[in-house]
């Protein structure tokens, strides 16, 4: 009697196990449907943003372009050009002539000025530099033109390496948030493949809030990163020449990485004729020289030509004494001619212009050496972003190729291992933060490839492409 009591208590335990069991099961399925609908709807809507994101993405050979078109700076670099050429018209023209009239003599006591003066003159002069002055001066003005044009494809240069490096970065900070989202998501799934474990008691409360708190970390780097993409818009806005609060700036998600195919011998030597800088330096040279032209031939006199032409009302006076009351005196007219030199050669005049000489002179000295300066520098600095271009280079086909694979097939073994209580939770965690860093290694790489491209056009300054 006792024995079939407890084989019949025994057999009802064993159904409530059964029917316990089939309830966790039951909530386990219905959790695992409701959640692959959340899934499902998380993904689509990530699809729908990743699609409207990639409908407004522009390339950086667009925003290049828009920023030459709009960038404020540029505008007043091109308006400064067109001020140095007609500054050049302007030069090359004669000074204005001189016009003057005077009423000579008129007494006191009449208002009669036309016919109660001794005489009214007419004068009109006019000054003729010599010796090709002007056309000097004008040749200093077309010199200063090359300066402008050069001091306008500087800017223009640094504006396009300032505008592709601000995209990389927005492109590197994209990558940065899509990788942070990512490992959120895959610690979110582990919490989720080992919530069936914690209710059996298979695994503690601690693991679960380890992993709670790890996606709590990333995402105040998620945080940070958004944070730190909008101030750079901002700076890339101000580069474009857009409205500064502007949020319509989506690099695209992906891009066909850009090659060197210039040797470093061709690029140094192209360095020399196509930087604009150094360009720059060559034409401020031929500018001191034209003024120096332009300075010694302000040695030849200048011409000053007058005429006069003069009326006397009362007739030619001899005397302030002479009594003309018993006369008849009639208006006469005359004319005289003026013609005179200035002499800059005169002792005491010409060291101005030899001095003058000499600080051109020394300027022009000046102006070598700091071109020399400036060309050992920016050769310096081709060469480092030479190096940084092919480290970056190496660095991104080993992370694609190798080192990503390995970890995540770390990462994989280490979650396996972890499922089956062979490992910690820390563990676990540790793989996928390592992972999380070599695919931002891989980005910020692939990133600095295209930078040190940036860079090196900029230094070259001619684009690679076309080159």
């Amino acid at each position: 009697m006792l024995s079939v009591t407890k084989s019949r208590i025994a057999g009802e335990n064993l159904e409530l196990v059964r029917r316990g069991g089939l309830k966790i099961e039951n909530y386990n399925m219905k959790k695992s449907l409701r959640n692959s609908a959340v899934y499902f709807a998380f993904f689509a809507v990530s699809l729908f943003v990743f699609q409207l994101n990639n409908l407004n993405a522009q390339s950086v050979d667009s925003l290049v372009a828009e920023a030459v078109k709009n960038n404020p700076q540029l505008k007043s670099l091109q308006y400064k050009i067109t001020a140095s050429e007609k500054r050049t018209e302007s030069i090359n023209t004669l000074p204005a002539p001189n016009l003057s009239v005077e009423f000579s003599q008129v007494p006191t006591n009449s208002i009669d000025i036309l016919n109660q003066s001794n005489s009214n003159n007419i004068a009109l002069s006019q000054m003729f530099p010599l010796g090709g002055k002007l056309n000097a001066m004008a040749e200093v003005e077309r010199k200063n033109t090359l300066v402008e044009g050069n001091n306008y494809e500087s800017y223009k240069v640094n504006l396009t390496a300032a505008v592709k490096m601000s995209y990389y970065t927005l492109w590197l900070i994209d990558r940065k948030i899509e990788v942070q989202k990512k490992n959120i998501n895959l610690i979110n799934d582990v919490i989720k493949s080992v919530e069936s474990s914690y209710y059996t008691n298979k695994i503690n409360q601690a693991d679960v809030l380890t992993l709670q708190s790890e996606i709590a970390s990333n995402e105040t780097q998620l945080l940070i990163l958004e944070k730190q993409k909008e101030a750079d818009t901002y700076k890339l806005n101000k580069l474009l020449g857009r409205n500064l609060d502007s949020k319509e700036v989506y690099a695209v998600s992906d891009f066909s990485s850009d090659q060197l195919s210039s040797s470093q011998s061709k690029l140094e030597e192209a360095l020399g004729y196509s930087n604009p800088s150094l360009k720059k330096m060559g034409n401020m040279i031929e500018m001191n020289k034209a003024m120096i032209d332009a300075n010694n031939r302000e040695l030849i006199p200048d011409l000053m030509v007058q005429g006069m032409f003069m009326r006397m009302p009362q007739g030619m006076i001899l005397t302030s004494k002479s009594d003309l009351s018993m006369l008849d005196p009639k208006t006469e007219t005359m004319y005289s001619l003026m013609f005179s030199i200035n002499l800059p050669f005169a002792p005491w005049s010409i060291n101005k212009y030899k001095a003058k000489e000499q600080e051109l002179y020394a300027g022009i000295s000046s102006i070598e050496y700091e071109k020399n300066d400036m060309q050992r520098e920016m050769t310096s600095q081709l060469k480092a972003a030479l190096v940084k271009y092919n480290t970056a280079l190496d660095l991104t086909k080993l992370y694609n190729e190798k080192v990503i694979p390995l970890y995540t097939k770390a990462t994989e073994s280490q979650l396996s291992a972890y499922q089956n209580s062979r490992t910690g939770v820390t563990t676990v965690i540790d793989s996928y933060r390592m992972l999380l860093m070599q695919q931002m290694n891989y980005y910020m790489s692939k990133a600095d490839t295209q930078m040190s491209l940036a860079e090196i056009e900029m230094m070259v300054g001619i684009n690679l492409k076309k080159f």
